[in-house]
Formats: C-alpha cells, sequence, structure tokens
C-alpha cells in the first residue's frame, strides 16, 4: 500500500512539473481576430467606391484603451491606406481583414485589398495587387 501511494505521488507531481506556465499574448496570437467580415462578403465586383465605402464604414473600433481612467476606443481608419497608380484610374484601397497579432502594428498579411478602377470595384486580393505590379504600375504609386 505504501509502495502505491509512492508511485501515485511521483505520478502527480511529475505531471505538475510538465504543465507550462500561462502566456497571454502566446494565447492571443493563436486566434486571429477577424474585423469587417459581415462588410467583405456584402462587397461585390462592380460596386462603385462610395458603395464600398457606406459598407465599410469609415472607422474600425478594435477594442479600448483601458489604462486609463476614462477608456477609450481604439480606432483604426477604413481604408487603412490607399495607392493610386497614376495615369492608369486604379485605386487600392487596403482594410483591416483580421488582427493576428496583438503587436500594434497593421502587417500587410492583416490587410485585405480592394482594388478600383475608374471608381468600380474590380476585384480584391493580394494577387491581383501582384498582377497590377507585374505589369508595370509599380513605382508609380502615391499613397495616403
Amino acid at each position: 500500500m505504501r509502495y502505491a501511494f509512492i508511485v501515485f505521488l511521483f505520478l502527480t507531481l511529475a505531471g505538475c512539473a510538465s504543465t507550462p506556465e500561462y502566456d497571454p499574448m502566446h494565447a492571443a496570437i493563436q486566434i486571429p481576430l477577424p474585423l469587417n467580415e459581415n462588410a467583405f462578403k456584402a462587397v461585390k465586383e462592380g460596386m462603385t467606391a462610395d458603395e464600398v465605402h457606406r459598407l465599410m464604414g469609415q472607422e474600425l473600433k478594435v477594442g479600448f484603451a483601458i489604462q486609463l481612467e476614462n477608456p477609450k476606443p481604439l480606432i483604426i481608419a477604413n481604408p487603412y491606406k490607399t495607392e493610386t497608380i497614376k495615369g492608369s484610374g486604379y485605386v487600392i484601397e487596403y482594410y483591416v481583414e483580421n488582427l493576428l497579432r496583438p503587436d500594434s502594428v497593421l502587417s500587410d498579411d492583416e490587410l485585405l485589398p480592394l482594388v478600383f478602377q475608374n471608381g468600380k470595384l474590380i476585384g480584391r486580393g493580394w494577387t491581383l495587387v501582384k498582377s497590377l505590379n507585374s505589369t508595370g504600375h509599380e513605382g508609380t504609386k502615391t499613397t495616403t
């Protein structure tokens, strides 16, 4: 009986020794936070820029600054950035699609580009943006 108790105690303590410490930052980066999801589903090719802007809204609230006495919303402009390709009629608007890392920096993999030509949506995604760049349009962009 004493031997069984010692084995039980050893196995119990061994299990405790291998439990990893909880890291909230590591846990937060494991699950992407989708944003603008319903609006992206409603956006269709052929829509005008104004129609897209109405669907997407002008700003995106992503949280609150809780360290302040009166919490204030954390707001990202919608679109986050815009590029105009001079002389082509192309405008690329970059919208926040999801937050992958809680690092206060928006990287390209968190953005979804919507491509307009002459005020009409012609497509979305990085593949389209790369194809525009490969057809000689790179280097003529202005970013706002």
